[in-house]
């Protein structure tokens, strides 16, 4: 199937893309999506304010969660956001979908669901669907020239060369490189916590050896409009959708990670997602004891675990791990995908593909039996730990 067939296979199927009426049509060179819930009209200004590129159009869609108990005020501040942007736009229509504002550099669609408050299950991740699936159509038409989605939120900095990063379609994604930056101290030293977090996490699996060795930020994605449409886009949840999405992803290609340029992030606590930054940072600030970390031993156990089911093919010798064999049944799995692998290749590739981002977190959770978490300070004081993370720079005492 041709990249054109696939992009309109997925926007038949399974797309919930809005439609812009054609005399909206310019000439956009890029596209750029944010889901938006309870945000400040200025979020625009700050996020576009470094930008320097040529015309470009803004798919930001307005949402709110049923049954959050935040959700009348979220319903007010959003009103809030469409008036004060429609007052500041130089020119205004009005769509059955939302409005199209036009600015100085840019165009934004605003996607209006403020009013149709989506599932509590569905939240950030069918909005973000909504919008990207939006932006699709539009490239499938060639309206927008790029063949990249840019996503991001409305709590960021966009850096000056944002839409020159994404070059090499043979990647189907970029995660680009992150800073979070704040001017409260206290929030500051739970967001150095969590990052270290992230990124201690990020080390774990290159020292596996899995291609899933990303960061899952939704702000900090570009994806390449064919591979969206491969992988049947965002998946409407309330949270997580970026961790999916990119799970998917690195089954089909890989996943680039650029030194820079570096996206700047705002700290904040939020309620807005059921999990991710803000709500970590909520349960660090709150909670009666320290900050607690994966054992380093765990993913030594996956790593050596990892490899020996890679090897299984030619070696014909089950993993040793008895915790992970019955945790995943694998002898039966070997069993019968045995029956239908007839090389070593497809043997190795079957394994990258079934033992993904998810199940390998599934794993670490499996293993926090034997290996109980660690703080900060029993932590840095494993050999094993700084064999992993030889370059991670330790935050400040949790």
């Amino acid at each position: 199937m041709s990249g054109t067939s696939i992009l309109k296979s997925y926007l038949l199927n399974y797309g919930h893309h809005c439609q812009l009426p054609t005399e909206y049509y310019q000439a956009w060179q890029h596209v750029l999506i944010v889901p938006i819930c309870g945000e400040d009209s200025d979020c625009f200004q700050q996020l576009t304010r470094l930008i320097q590129s040529d015309h470009y159009l803004i798919i930001a869609c307005v949402n709110r969660p049923k049954n959050h108990p935040k959700t009348s005020q979220w319903q007010q501040e959003n009103k809030r956001l469409i008036n004060d942007l429609c007052q500041q736009a130089q020119s205004v229509n009005q769509l059955t979908n939302g409005h199209f504002l036009s600015f100085q550099c840019f165009d934004i669609w605003l996607l209006d669901y403020n009013e149709q408050p989506f599932e509590s299950n569905h939240g950030v991740g069918l909005a973000r669907k909504i919008a990207a699936d939006s932006a699709l159509q539009l490239i499938d038409k060639q309206v927008i020239k790029s063949v990249w989605i840019h996503s991001t939120d409305a709590d960021v900095n966009l850096p000056t060369d944002y839409f020159k990063v994404a070059r090499n379609i043979n990647y189907t994604a970029y995660s680009l490189a992150f800073q979070h930056q704040g001017h409260d101290p206290e929030l500051n030293h739970w967001q150095a916590l969590y990052d270290f977090k992230l990124r201690y996490y990020q080390q774990a699996m290159r020292y596996i050896g899995t291609p899933y060795d990303y960061i899952p930020l939704g702000s900090c994605l570009i994806i390449q409009a064919q591979a969206y449409a491969h992988v049947r886009g965002f998946p409407k949840r309330s949270g997580g959708e970026d961790f999916y999405l990119l799970n998917k992803l690195a089954k089909i290609g890989p996943i680039a990670q650029p030194n820079n340029p570096v996206i700047h992030i705002k700290s904040r606590l939020s309620q807005r997602v059921p999990f991710g930054t803000g709500p970590a940072l909520l349960k660090m600030k709150y909670s009666t004891g320290s900050v607690r970390f994966y054992h380093p031993q765990i993913f030594d156990d996956i790593k050596n675990w990892y490899k020996q089911l890679c090897d299984y093919f030619e070696k014909r010798v089950l993993p040793d791990n008895t915790i992970i064999n019955k945790f995943w049944y694998i002898e039966s799995l070997i069993h019968k995908t045995m029956q239908q692998t007839k090389t070593a290749n497809r043997w190795q590739q079957f394994v990258i593909e079934w033992f993904d981002a998810f199940k390998i977190l599934k794993t670490v959770h499996a293993l926090e039996t034997k290996w109980p978490r660690q703080s900060l300070d029993e932590l840095c004081e494993l050999d094993l730990f700084r064999k992993i993370n030889k370059q991670l720079k330790s935050p400040p005492n949790s």
